[in-house]
C-alpha cells in the first residue's frame, strides 16, 4: 500500500509531499487540474496515464525534469525521473537505479476509471482494444514489448505492400513480412485469449445489475481468426486478401482491427440496455480488469478514479464504492463520506 507521494517539478507542483495515505483517499481541491495531476503522477509510476500527455508536457513550466517517488508501508521507495533535455528516463528502487523491467516487477499496477471509460461501448473500437491491451500490459511485463514489435512489423508489411503496388519490389518480398506477422500475431493472441476467456467466464456475474429482466449475458470477441487454428487461419486470410492489400497498402486483419461486444439475451448491449445499466457493466469490466491483474501478478493493483463520480447517479456511486474497498483507491471529485481520508492539497 502507498503511504507517501513526493513530486518535484511535476505539472503545477514545484515540490510536494503527501503522506499518511489510507485505503480510500479522496482528493479535494478547487481546481480540478491539480487533483488530476496527483492521479496522473500515480498512474505514470505504473506505465499508464490519465491525461495521455507526453512526458515533456508533464514537466513543470520553465523546468527541465520531473521526479515522482512513492513510499510503501514497508518504507520501500519507488522513483521515476524524467529529463526533458536529453529525453532520459531513470527508474529507482530504494534510491538505486533499476531497469524498467525490474521496476515494473516490484511496483504495483493501476486500474484507471475516468469519464471517457463510460463511452467504451458506444465509441470507437480503439477504446475497447485499448482496454484489452492495457490490462495485458499490466498483467504481463513482456506484453508491452510484444505489442510494440507487432506494430513495427505491421508497419513494415504495409510499407512492403505499397512498394509492391508501386512496382519497386517483387510480390514475393511480402513472404518475409507475412511470416513475421503470423508469428507475432500468434503471440499476441496467446495473451489476448487468456484475458478473453476470463471475461467470457466472469461476465455472467453482471446479471445482478439487471435483476430478472434478462436471462443471458455474454462477452463476445469479434475476430476473423479461428481460435482453434490461429496460425493457419491468419496465413489463409493473408493469401486470400493479398491483392486487395496491395491495392489499399494496408493489412486488414487481426489484433489491430479486432473488437468485442457484450450481449444481453443475444442482443448487443448498445441496443438493449439503458445507459445506467451499461455504466454498471462497464464499471464491472474495469473491476474485472483489477481482478485479472491481481491473479496474474500476485499484487493488488491501485485504483485511480478521476472525475468519474460526477458521471454516476447515487446507486452507481454506492455500487462502485462498495466494490472497491478491497483495493487502495485514489478518487477525485467525490461527495463527502464518513470515515474517509481526505487529501487537502
Amino acid at each position: 500500500m502507498i503511504k507517501e507521494l513526493k513530486l518535484v517539478n511535476f505539472r503545477n507542483f514545484k515540490e510536494k509531499i503527501i503522506n499518511n495515505f489510507e485505503i480510500e483517499n479522496f482528493i479535494i481541491w478547487e481546481n480540478w487540474k491539480w487533483k488530476t495531476n496527483i492521479l496522473e503522477a500515480l498512474s505514470q509510476l505504473w506505465n499508464n496515464s490519465i491525461t495521455k500527455l507526453n512526458l515533456d508536457d508533464l514537466v513543470k513550466m520553465w523546468e527541465d525534469y520531473f521526479f515522482i517517488e512513492i513510499k510503501d508501508e514497508k518504507d520501500n521507495k519507488y522513483s521515476f525521473y524524467y529529463s526533458k533535455t536529453d529525453n532520459k528516463k531513470n527508474y529507482l528502487i530504494n534510491n538505486k537505479k533499476s531497469s524498467r523491467k525490474e521496476f515494473r516487477e516490484f511496483a504495483h499496477s493501476c486500474v484507471i476509471f475516468s469519464p471517457i471509460m463510460m463511452n467504451m461501448v458506444y465509441l470507437s473500437p480503439t477504446l475497447r482494444r485499448d482496454f484489452l491491451d492495457d490490462t495485458l500490459k499490466s498483467s504481463y511485463h513482456e506484453y508491452e514489448k510484444l505489442l510494440k514489435d507487432y506494430k513495427k512489423i505491421l508497419k513494415s508489411r504495409n510499407s512492403t505492400l505499397k512498394a509492391i503496388h508501386d512496382n519497386k519490389v517483387k510480390e514475393n518480398e511480402i513472404d518475409f513480412w507475412n511470416n513475421k506477422f503470423i508469428d507475432i500475431s500468434c503471440e499476441i493472441y496467446k495473451y489476448r485469449f487468456k484475458f478473453i476467456k476470463f471475461l467470457e467466464e466472469s461476465i455472467i456475474n453482471t446479471k445482478e445489475y439487471f435483476g430478472s429482466k434478462i436471462e443471458n449475458i455474454t462477452f463476445e470477441y469479434k475476430t476473423k481468426i479461428d481460435r482453434d487454428d490461429i496460425e493457419n487461419s491468419i496465413k489463409k486470410y493473408l493469401e486470400k486478401n493479398f491483392k486487395r492489400d496491395i491495392v489499399l497498402w494496408r493489412t486488414h486483419i487481426w489484433p489491430h482491427v479486432d473488437d468485442f461486444e457484450i450481449k444481453t439475451d443475444w442482443v448487443s448491449l448498445i441496443h438493449y440496455a439503458s445507459r445506467w445499466e451499461t455504466k454498471s457493466i462497464i464499471i464491472y469490466l474495469k473491476l474485472l480488469e483489477g481482478i485479472f491483474i491481481e491473479k496474474k501478478t500476485g499484487k493488488k493493483p491501485i485504483l485511480i478514479i478521476d472525475d468519474l463520480i460526477s458521471e454516476l447517479d447515487e446507486s452507481h456511486k454506492d455500487m462502485l464504492l462498495k466494490k472497491i474497498n478491497y483495493y487502495q483507491t485514489f478518487i477525485s471529485n467525490i461527495y463527502e463520506q464518513e470515515n474517509t481520508f481526505y487529501i487537502k492539497i
